[in-house]
Order: C-alpha cells, then sequence, then structure tokens
C-alpha cells in the first residue's frame, strides 16, 4: 500500500522523516506486534492540522526535554476494542470499555518507552509522562505546536499517532 499525503497536508522533510518520525513507526509496530499479535502498514506520513475524530479513544503522554510536545495515539472505538481482545486474548472474555481504555493507555506507554530507546543519545531524545486517556480531543492542548502525523492501517482498523511539538 503506497504512502499518500491528504490535500491540504503537507509532506515531512526526508531527514526529520529518517531522524524522528520512523523510530515512532519501528516502535508502534513492535508494540502492536508483540502486545495484540498484530501487523499494520502505514498509510500516511506528513504534517497535519487534523485532530482526533470526536469518539476517538486517545492516549496522550507529554515527551519532554527535545520534542517538548505529545505524542496522541488515537484509536475508533472498534479498533481499540479489537486490540483490547487481542491484548487479553486468554485472560478474559469480557472487555468492557474500562479494559478498553487501560489496553490504550498501555499500548500508548509501550509505544513511547520503545520510540524513547530507539531515540536515546539522538537530539530528539526525550522523557515522557504516565499516559492519560482522553475520548476526542477533550483537554487536548496543542495550540501552537506542529503536527506530525503517521497514519496506520493494520486490516483490523485504522488509527493515527500525532507527535505534536514545538517547530
Amino acid at each position: 500500500m503506497a504512502e499518500m499525503v491528504a490535500e491540504g497536508e503537507q509532506p515531512v522533510s526526508p531527514e526529520i522523516r529518517a531522524k524522528l518520525v520512523e523510530p515512532f513507526i519501528t516502535a508502534t509496530r513492535t508494540a502492536l506486534r508483540e502486545m495484540a499479535n498484530t501487523e499494520m502498514v502505514v498509510r500516511a506520513v506528513c504534517r497535519s492540522s487534523s485532530h482526533p475524530a470526536s469518539d476517538d479513544i486517545s492516549a496522550v503522554l507529554q515527551l519532554t526535554p527535545a520534542i517538548d510536545g505529545s505524542l496522541v495515539l488515537s484509536f475508533p472505538e472498534r479498533t481499540a476494542a479489537f486490540l483490547a481482545r487481542q491484548m487479553l486474548a486468554g485472560v478474559t472474555a469480557e472487555v468492557d470499555d474500562q479494559l478498553i481504555r487501560d489496553c490504550v493507555a498501555e499500548i500508548g506507554n509501550v509505544v513511547a518507552g520503545q520510540a524513547k530507546a530507539l531515540l536515546a543519545g539522538t537530539p530528539f531524545h526525550f522523557a515522557f509522562s504516565l499516559p492519560r486517556v482522553i475520548i476526542g480531543i477533550d483537554d487536548l492542548q496543542v495550540a501552537g505546536l506542529d503536527c506530525l502525523l503517521i497514519a496506520f492501517d493494520g486490516g483490523f482498523g485504522k488509527f493515527a499517532l500525532r507527535l505534536y511539538r514545538r517547530s
């Protein structure tokens, strides 16, 4: 599947793509492969002004100091529920809303941890906060921040990782 940039979105420079975006792509693929036994492809990488949909479930983690922004990993409810069921297979048959939110938070935490390890010793090294889960863009404070969007498709559903950062 070829990557696309939506109309009105801007491409990411090759340098930022290689040095910042690729580690987050690798981290996301690794985390979901290990946690939920799933594979996905990258549909798009771009600079974007889009935000999570009003009903998306998102893990939000603050990234400091080098990135000085937030990682927002957003899933439509159906995709989040699928991943939670995959993660909890053999543990519980009942996956309720709270377990889905907990799984989204844990995915965000593991993605951030993987990316942190990949970016250690680079100009983009960072520390991260504990994840908080939000629905839509409620309480998402990203005004004035540049947004790098990585759109994924796993066959089980689409989702997005957004890196909001000071440019």
